[in-house]
Formats: C-alpha cells, structure tokens, sequence
C-alpha cells in the first residue's frame, strides 16, 4: 500500500534521533554461514503440518453471518487468535485461497526479510491480479502494475523507482500540493459552525477529499476540482466514489472465504465493475495530460511532471502508475491524517509545541514553503512518527518466503505467505517505554541529552515499518511525506485543533486502520 507533518521552537536544537529502520538494513541471504545454519535448522524442527491453529471449518464458519469473526475487526481478530495458539499459528486457506503463517515474533520478521531474495514477494492482492490477467481487452497482459510479482515486479520497480523515489523529484509536486492544501484550509472555514467552530461528523470525506487531490495532481497532473466544487467535478467523483468501493470489496474479497476466481459472486462483480470504471476515468485523464503535453512548443524549458516522466518511459506504464498511486495512496494516508489531528487535538501541548517550529520558519500563514524548509522540521517529523505509532494505517506485512526457513521451531516451506504483525506491537512496553502516550520526543535527542528513555536500547528495526520494508516498500513514500508534511502544517498555522469527545476505539482496521468516529473537530483560527 501507499500507504505526514509541522510548528515555532525556540531555538532549542533539535535533531531528529537516528533510528535505524528494516529500510536501512543490510540484508544478505547470500551469507554462507547464515544458509548453513537454516538447513541445519530445517533438519530438527517441527512438520508444517504441526502448526497450531484454527480449521478450515472454523474460519469458513466464523465469517458467516453471524459467526464468531464476523463483528471483529483485524487487530481483534489477530489477538483472539494469538492468546489461543500462541505467537505463531496457521491460518488454512478457504476455497482455494492459499494459507497463511500468522506471527507476532520479531525474530520471525526479520528471518522472513534475510530470506526473501532478490525479487521479494508481497502477496495479498491476487484480486486485483485476478481482475487485470482476466480484463477481456487484456490492457494488463504485459503490465500489471505494482500488484505484479518476480521479475516483472522488479523491472516496473526500476523504471518507477527514479520517478516516484527520488528526493529532487519531490520538488517538482510540492507547490501543486500546496495549492490543494490551501483549498483544504479555506473549505474548513466554509463547513465549520459559526458558533460551534466544529466541522460536519463527516470531515473525514473532506479529508480523503484533500489527499486524493494531493495525489491527483502528482498522478494525473491536474487539480479534479473536489475540494472547490464537487457538483461541478462528476468525473473526479466517479473516480473518487469507485476508489472506495474498490478498498471494499478489496477487503471482503481477500480476508473473507470467497469462490470468486471460479465463480463471479456479488461481491466479485462489483469490484470489477469499480475497477473498470477506476481504468476509463484514469484513462481518460492520461489522454487528457498527453494532450496538453504535445501542445506545449518544441522550445519549452523546465523541469517535466512525475506523468511526463512515466510516460516517457511507457504511455501503459504511466496509465497503470496512475491508478496504482490512486489506489494505494487515498484511504492510507487518509487514515494517518486522521490519526495526526486526533492526537493534536488531545495533546495541546505537542501542538503549541509544533506550532512554535513551524511559525518559526514561515511566520504568516500565507508564506508557501521551499523545499529546503521541509528539511528542517524534526518536530515535525516526530509528531508524525509517534502519531503513526499511536494509530498504525495498516496491521503489519505480508511476505511470501524466499526459502525454506524455521520460524518457532516449525517447518515454513518456500514460496508460504507469513502474515508479520509487527505494527500491532507498537503499543507494546518491551519496545516503547509509557507506549501508551503521545510522547513525540521519543523520535527526538536533544543536545542535553537528558531524556528519559523513551525507546528500548537496540530497537529491532523491523517492528516500526509504516511504509514497509526495502525494495518493496511504498513506492509512493516521498509523495505521502511530502503531502503528511504540508498538511499537518498548513493546519497548526492556521487553526487551534481541538476535539471534544471521546476518543476510545477511534479505528476500525480491516486492510487499513480507519476511524470509525465522527471527525468533529473544532477549527479555531490563530491569531497574529
């Protein structure tokens, strides 16, 4: 998936705190020594087949109506299942879909990761290949996009990676971001109440909203005008509504026992048919974009699109990036801003705190920032980081092993889907000190050096992993930083957040962590 941001410190110097991510890690399954000592492993451990776990039955049983699963959400599920067989269990697969090795070890991800080979295998998304291998026109024969796998997954990762990873190419959306972000400041102003300052239960459509226009204009190349006037952008709002039917039925078609790769169910036929019109709408845009590109004079200077740069590469190739950022990138970050500015809200004190950064930086609220600003922002970067802690997008990751490991004593074949829990840790004391507050300081060292030890010496680099892990990680990370950064800024420097209910059981995770209360924040304008 694709699955962020800002405020006038004094000059106390911040730095922010090197922590090393599974990113970062130099991972050599080459290593003789290490393959050495997996096969001796594999020769004195546990059959596959002795797994613990739920059966067939129980699982298919429990997601009918009215079945033990059926009201739980992941995390809920996830933890039913851990307290009754343990850190590492089998999830059987229904129907033809393939099992599942379910752990919640921090040493089972990183053997996972040590392990995955060159061309690392991220499955989970078989609908979706489903729906592109079978599309009657075959668009897709030759490129399915960033769901394809081996070496076709690795040859449209080199081509996006220059495009969508580099970090001068953020420049090139950051004030195209900005103008959308100011759209998104002015329309709080016009839904909030005169007297209340509240904005509508149902901000959290303005907010997906705001970052798929974000994304939009990265994507597709353009603003589709929803934030500024929805009921003069029908298009965009086709888009937009088959985008989320598209993250439904993706869920109900993945995690629930389904027959649809033999027979076309309900639930199937919908995603399709929000797929297809996902594919005309995208289309439709690209053509639009190639147009205005080839009217542009042969002398034209300056520094070409993201769109122009994909399409350089491949007009299918850019169509299909198109959707994928689209599909990847609304809901995800989406769910991180919602979780950013419920936890503004509940701490004033982090938010003044950011505020004083930010304000120092650019003191009107008008000022648009440079690219160089965005540097030098740590607290900002902190609230981020914690807040994505305190509300992770997503449950953890999703591996195909690249060889035949152990994990807890057990045989796991090659080629076995192993379901790493590692974001439902984060709320754990062994590795987050009072894991249950918003401390962003914890992502910080100051030069005193006189913090309180917030994070456990020598973290595992492989629990904290919100854009998952080296080359297949999110694709689209620069954008979503880049418009995490922006809005969360944007907001502090004009408004006070406040939020004035509860907040318990505030998300609801299914494939992604989403709110599941009304986002009736109250929007106060600061004063200068």
């Amino acid at each position: 998936m694709f699955r962020r941001p800002m405020k006038l410190v004094q000059c106390v110097a911040y730095s922010t705190r090197w922590r090393s991510t599974a990113a970062a890690v130099k991972i050599d399954a080459g290593d003789s020594s290490y393959m050495q000592q997996l096969k001796a492993d594999w020769q004195t451990a546990k059959s596959y087949n002795d797994l613990p776990g739920p059966s067939r039955w129980r699982l298919f049983r429990g997601f009918l109506k009215g079945g033990e699963f059926t009201n739980l959400d992941m995390r809920e599920l996830m933890f039913l299942l851990r307290n009754q067989y343990g850190d590492t269990f089998l999830l059987p697969g229904v129907f033809g879909m393939p099992d599942n090795v379910v752990t919640f070890n921090v040493e089972n991800f990183e053997k996972t990761y040590r392990t995955e080979g060159q061309w690392p295998e991220r499955p989970g998304a078989d609908v979706v290949v489903h729906y592109r291998n079978n599309r009657p026109d075959g668009f897709f024969k030759d490129c399915i996009g960033l769901f394809s796998r081996g070496e076709n997954w690795g040859q449209l990762r080199s081509k996006a990676n220059p495009v969508l990873m580099q970090h001068r190419n953020a420049a090139l959306y950051l004030q195209p971001m900005q103008r959308v972000n100011q759209q998104f400041i002015q329309r709080i102003r016009d839904i909030r109440d005169e007297q209340s300052q509240e904005v509508p239960g149902n901000f959290l459509r303005d907010i997906n909203h705001l970052t798929f226009e974000s994304i939009a204009v990265v994507a597709l190349d353009r603003e589709l005008g929803l934030l500024r006037h929805a009921d003069q952008a029908p298009l965009a709002q086709k888009l937009f509504n088959n985008l989320q039917k598209f993250m439904q039925g993706f869920y109900e078609l993945t995690i629930m026992p389904s027959v649809y790769k033999y027979v076309p169910t309900p639930k199937y036929k919908r995603f399709s048919n929000a797929m297809d019109e996902i594919f005309d709408v995208c289309s439709h845009y690209v053509n639009e974009a190639i147009k205005r590109i080839e009217q542009k004079p042969a002398n034209a200077t300056g520094t070409q699109s993201v769109l122009e740069q994909l399409l350089r590469v491949d007009r299918k190739f850019a169509t299909v990036m198109s959707m994928d950022m689209l599909m990847g990138g609304v809901d995800t970050t989406s769910s991180a801003l919602s979780g950013i500015m419920l936890n503004l809200a509940k701490n004033p004190e982090k938010q003044a705190k950011l505020r004083e950064e930010i304000v120092a930086k650019l003191p009107h609220p008008t000022d648009e920032f440079k690219f160089n600003d965005m540097k030098s922002l740590p607290y900002l970067r902190a609230i981020i980081k914690e807040s994505m802690r305190i509300y992770p997008v997503v449950f953890g990751n999703l591996r195909s092993t690249g060889a035949d490991i152990v994990l807890d004593g057990y045989r796991i074949p090659k080629g076995t889907r192993v379901l790493m829990n590692s974001n439902l840790l984060l709320d754990d004391e062994r590795y987050y000190p009072r894991a249950k507050e918003f401390l962003p300081e914890r992502w910080l060292r100051e030069q005193s050096n006189e913090n309180e030890k917030l994070v456990v010496d020598n973290p595992s680099p492989f629990v904290y992993l919100p854009f998952g892990f080296g080359p297949r990680m999110c694709v689209g990370k620069r954008i979503v930083d880049m418009e995490m950064e922006i809005t969360v800024s944007n907001l502090v420097r004009n408004f006070n957040i406040e939020y004035n209910y509860p907040t318990e059981n505030a998300f609801r995770i299914t494939f992604i962590n989403s709110p599941v209360i009304p986002l009736k924040f109250k929007f106060t304008d600061i004063k200068y």
